[in-house]
């Protein structure tokens, strides 16, 4: 992906809101403009022939694509994919967190090991395939808002982020998932809240056939109450290829 079909990729119609106001185009809105294109400018590096070869290698896949975005197989290669990562942070001076490099490591162990998700292993190599080719911009939504600590999870289930049905199209999910970085990554992932880790990753990678919709801001509850929810993510649409 070049740094021109990132900020076009961000066109994509989602809803982001600031001060109460929708922004038209997080590509052209002062607030974030600028972070949009310094992350394309990293884009841009990967196809510079003066940086390429530092950026970048070609996986057990065949596809070619940042070297922090594949597995490691060696210590040499863990060091290049160190030396990578730190090439992209010196060009935006170490000042942006969570560039697309911050889910990578996750990432490229869906490519790496994918028979651990099974018997969703297809769903996991698909999407690391669609990771790695593209160099996508991840990042996810952990944690629940802070309404009643006092409350178990389960007593506060019509706020937090649950899903309330599944259909033959995707799942349908209501309630609210406070996110953690910029309006200009490609996918956020929610993490159930109150889950071994180890359960929270194979519940995302068993649904990684769905995509979440792009919606920003605001998820309507079944009953018609909107409440709000900073994370991306209204409903889940079937899209595709892997495990049903």
């Amino acid at each position: 992906m070049s740094g021109s079909e990132y900020i076009e990729s961000l066109r994509d119609g989602r809803a982001v809101y600031l001060y109460g106001d929708r922004v038209a185009d997080v590509t052209t809105h002062p607030a974030f403009r600028n972070a949009a294109r310094s992350v394309a400018r990293l884009y841009d590096s990967l196809a510079d022939p003066a940086q390429r070869d530092q950026l970048t290698t070609t996986d057990r896949y065949g596809i070619r694509t940042h070297r922090f975005f594949t597995p490691s197989y060696s210590a040499e290669e863990l060091l290049a994919a160190r030396n990578a990562v730190a090439r992209w942070a010196r060009l935006t001076y170490g000042f942006m967190g969570r560039t697309p490099d911050y889910k990578a490591s996750f990432m490229a162990t869906l490519g790496a090991n994918p028979e651990f998700y099974a018997p969703f292993e297809n769903n996991a190599r698909n999407w690391y395939r669609r990771y790695a080719a593209r160099g996508l911009y991840l990042n996810h939504v952990l944690i629940n808002p802070p309404v009643d600590r006092n409350r178990p999870v389960h007593e506060v289930a019509d706020v937090f982020l649950h899903v309330v049905r599944e259909t033959d199209a995707g799942a349908i999910v209501s309630g609210a998932k406070p996110r953690s970085a910029r309006g200009s990554t490609h996918e956020m992932p929610p993490v159930p809240a109150g889950e071994p880790p180890a359960r929270q990753v194979l519940s995302w990678v068993r649904d990684a056939r769905e995509r979440w919709h792009r919606h920003w801001a605001f998820i309507r509850r079944p009953a018609g109450r909107d409440w709000w929810a900073a994370g991306r993510a209204c409903r889940v649409r079937g899209a595709a290829d892997g495990n049903e």
